[in-house]
């Protein structure tokens, strides 16, 4: 893992991997709908942490400002966003990774049930991929 040396970058960083293992827990023991939910999560908060990574220091706190609201839980928009900062887009694998973990959602957090084995083992997989991948460009 490359951390990011910067605060405000690392800090979503961090958050990014801490919310993937969560996921993988609630998976393990069986929570599909909980660990898909958490797994979202690290996608966007390691979207977030490759833009303010790509940016001077000194624009961080404006751009983290960005981040409220419910655009700022939208792939597509941080997607726009890290193209932006001049990072350049995503290569082809990750741009369907992306696509096949956008269909999350918070409202996913409204959802009773379990959920399917199945479609969380490949939602996790997918965000793997994409964290990997994000990490090297940190």
């Amino acid at each position: 893992m490359n951390t990011p040396r910067m605060p405000i970058p690392r800090r979503f960083y961090r958050v990014a991997y801490q919310r993937f293992e969560e996921a993988k827990v609630l998976s393990d023991a069986g929570f599909y709908i909980g660990a898909v939910y958490l797994a979202g999560y690290a996608v966007e908060c390691m979207l977030k942490a490759l833009i303010l990574a790509s940016i001077p220091q000194s624009d961080q706190p404006n751009v983290e400002a960005e981040f409220r609201g419910q655009r700022a839980h939208q792939y597509e928009w941080l997607r726009k966003r890290y193209a932006q900062s001049n990072s350049g887009g995503f290569p082809k694998d990750v741009s369907e990774s992306l696509v096949f973990v956008s269909t999350w959602e918070t409202s996913l957090r409204y959802t009773p049930g379990i959920g399917k084995l199945k479609d969380a083992e490949r939602f996790l997989k997918e965000v793997d991929f994409i964290l990997t991948w994000a990490d090297a460009r940190i």
